[in-house]
């Protein structure tokens, strides 16, 4: 059973994570108000704070500071941290969307 309060949903989006001077593109696989999973070629730590660019299909791209929560083989899963007002319309219109469609 998954126990996540927010409702996750499948994408591919380009997002780049930063932190450390280190600067990783990856393709999100699924997304949501609360975190996010992006593969990519290189990983970060768990626990590790970084700051992620989102670029939104038909959206421009969103700044969200994000933490390292696990990291798998082929990518991490990121938790937002301290999300903005600017960047949380955005987003949160974004997985409604994709949500509708999905299920409609």
């Amino acid at each position: 059973m998954d126990k996540r309060e927010a409702v996750r949903v499948p994408v591919q989006m380009h997002a780049r994570c930063r932190a450390f001077g280190i600067v990783i593109d990856g393709l999100v696989e699924d997304v949501s108000r609360s975190g996010l999973f992006m593969r990519a070629p290189r990983l970060m730590r768990p626990g590790a704070a970084t700051e992620l660019d989102l670029d939104l299909p038909g959206e421009s791209t969103i700044h969200l500071p994000a933490e390292v929560v696990r990291v798998e083989p082929a990518g991490m899963a990121l938790r937002f941290t301290a999300v903005g007002a600017n960047a949380k319309l955005p987003l949160a219109n974004f997985i409604m969307k994709q949500h509708a469609s999905a299920i409609g």
